[in-house]
């Protein structure tokens, strides 16, 4: 779920009846793609390839229903949303940290934490809010910069936010989170 919310895609097999995940990051999170497709083991075939062009690291799973299931959920009309029923989809803390991972960041002047939410309407933020109010007990404000809103976590929340995420946290990641609150 956390994947799908943040830098994961959900492709389509040549067929377009089905889907798979598609993971892509930057070269100096190698370590990282490793480890998310060494969560999806039994659905990955080959390990990920570097790409010269994009500097990247990049795998894909096979196709699977499941995954179908989440892009009929997710991509209704060909682009990425937030569907009115993630609060009962959106519930585990290592998807709260798989998520922040991919679109987190940390403001060190500040010691405030962001998740990058542009391409999501404001009526999909407040969606998202809702959701880390209710299943995290998360307060979460809107915030706007210069591509759109996105998710701030305000420093009263930060411990809350770090006990949350912290133990699933792959150590590339963990500096986007605070030392301090």
């Amino acid at each position: 779920m956390g994947k799908i919310l943040g830098d994961g895609s959900l492709i389509s097999t040549l067929t377009g009846k089905s889907y798979r995940l598609q993971v892509e990051q930057k070269a100096e999170h190698k370590d990282y793609v490793l480890w998310t497709a060494g969560i999806f083991e039994d659905w990955v075939l080959t390990q990920p390839k570097y790409l010269q062009q994009h500097r990247s690291f990049r795998f894909r799973t096979i196709s699977h229903y499941q995954l179908t299931e989440y892009r009929e959920i997710f991509y209704p009309v060909g682009k990425k949303i937030i569907p009115k029923n993630i609060k009962e989809i959106f519930v585990d803390p290592i998807s709260l940290a798989v998520w922040f991972m991919d679109d987190g960041s940390l403001s060190t002047s500040k010691k405030t934490i962001t998740i990058s939410t542009h391409s999501f309407s404001r009526d999909e933020n407040r969606l998202l809010i809702d959701c880390l109010k209710r299943n995290f007990n998360l307060q979460v404000n809107l915030n706007w910069d210069s591509k759109g809103c996105r998710l701030y976590v305000p420093v009263s929340n930060i411990n809350k936010f770090k006990e949350l995420v912290f133990p699933y946290m792959h150590p590339n990641m963990v500096y986007k989170l605070p030392l301090t609150p």
